[in-house]
């Protein structure tokens, strides 16, 4: 291979995220990160921290991920892949917060 010739890099799509959920109740998983599909729905591992952390009701609670653009909602109904979620994922759940007036 001459120093001219492109290098060709495979590049192969996460299969897994790691996800870490915060709430008011406290913290899913406890300590560190659970390995997720990237094709799983995030509502499947907010349904378990709901469990684990013993939350109800949670159907007015939204969930938020820090990224490169800011505090961003995303859709528990869509996989992680669909939320462009990769890596690290620390989601922050809880109630949405009311406007007063």
């Amino acid at each position: 291979m001459s120093a001219n010739e492109p290098q060709v890099v495979n590049v192969v799509p996460e299969k897994f995220v790691e996800v870490s959920i915060s709430t008011t109740a406290g913290f899913y998983p406890a300590e560190g990160y659970d390995q997720v599909p990237v094709d799983d729905k995030v509502e499947l591992q907010l349904e378990k921290a709901a469990r684990d952390l013993d939350i109800k009701p949670t159907s007015d609670w939204i969930a938020n991920v820090n990224g490169p653009e800011g505090l961003r909602e995303i859709d528990p109904m869509k996989t992680y892949m669909e939320n462009r979620l990769s890596g690290q994922v620390d989601i922050d759940w809880g109630p949405k917060e009311g406007g007063g007036g």
